[in-house]
């Protein structure tokens, strides 16, 4: 971690005397300067990528941030290069990794020019950034294997692979509520490439299943939010079925399982099965509170069943003449 300005907090008031803090320049004309507050990991964003930030920014002489995804308490995403950020924002995340933090000193060329965005950002401006890259999804890589033969698709490392599911697994992920469509898509691609790869041991592939498990349980919840029943549960089956191997047993995951098939049951008012593949959830967690409430509701729903059908069966005795 850089010493010098803390982290979480911003000093205010003016950038002079802050520069020799920002030790890597970003641009040949050295204008956009960086430092690093927390060290991330994996690869740095590369262009084109789809990217999740928080950020703030200051402007010299200024307290409170001018822009702060922070305050709005929602994260910034966009993709790397599509031109719809400054100049400065594309500049600095183009220099970081998932999961670091820092610090930015920005001249105005790579701002908001000479004239600024008055009052807010005054002319002619330097502007401070606090930038976080929450996560970023390569879609070069997702789009490079769509353009590779199937023997060339067979070469791929497994690591590469395993990252690539991944990637796509995060991709429906952060599209699962504001397009629904892309997140199943992503998760289908995953599980399609994951069943097209041959481990070439058994580490390998128990590395495979349990990926695979991850994004079957994904699609399977995608699947149930948007009705497809008989999906679900072929993919919360499928789920299910690699659990029960010892190497990769997870009772939570198989819990989580067996209760996502429960619930297509009930969104189809088929409160027998619903009922026996909620008693398999609670064998593998007793005590989770989620699948007791279940059972609670369940009951209820089976105790009002009972108490129509009773009814009904009286209503009809009482028309046909069976009672006195």
């Amino acid at each position: 971690t850089a010493v010098g300005i803390d982290p979480e907090l911003h000093t205010g008031g003016a950038f002079k005397g802050l520069e020799h803090l920002f030790t890597e320049k970003l641009t040949d004309d050295g204008e956009v300067v960086k430092q690093m507050v927390k060290p991330g990991s994996g690869a740095i964003v590369p262009c084109r990528a789809w990217v999740k930030i928080h950020y703030s920014s200051y402007a010299e002489g200024h307290d409170e941030p001018i822009d702060s995804t922070r305050l709005r308490s929602r994260a910034h995403d966009f993709i790397l290069g599509d031109g719809i950020n400054i100049p400065a924002i594309d500049i600095a995340v183009a220099s970081m990794k998932k999961n670091e933090k820092s610090r930015f000193l920005a001249g105005p060329r790579y701002c908001y020019g000479k004239m600024g965005v008055p009052p807010r950002i005054p002319k002619n401006a330097r502007l401070l950034f606090d930038i976080e890259v929450v996560h970023f999804v390569d879609e070069n890589m997702i789009n490079s294997y769509d353009s590779l033969s199937p023997d060339d698709r067979r070469d791929i490392p497994h690591d590469k692979i395993l990252i690539l599911a991944a990637e796509l697994r995060e991709k429906g992920n952060e599209n699962y509520k504001k397009a629904p469509k892309v997140a199943y898509n992503s998760y289908m691609k995953a599980v399609r490439i994951l069943e097209g790869h041959s481990p070439a041991n058994e580490e390998e592939e128990i590395q495979l299943q349990g990926e695979k498990v991850k994004t079957l349980l994904n699609l399977s919840q995608s699947c149930l939010d948007h009705g497809r029943t008989n999906d679900c549960r072929r993919y919360a089956g499928e789920a299910a079925e690699l659990l029960n191997n010892e190497a990769i047993k997870n009772v939570f995951k198989l819990g989580k399982a067996h209760y996502i098939i429960h619930k297509s049951y009930v969104k189809e008012q088929k409160l027998g099965p619903a009922k026996r593949a909620l008693e398999e959830a609670v064998r593998h967690v007793p005590d989770d509170k989620t699948i007791r409430d279940a059972f609670v509701r369940l009951e209820k729903a089976q105790e009002r069943e009972n108490a129509l059908e009773k009814n009904m069966m009286e209503q009809m005795g009482e028309n046909l003449g069976w009672r006195s």
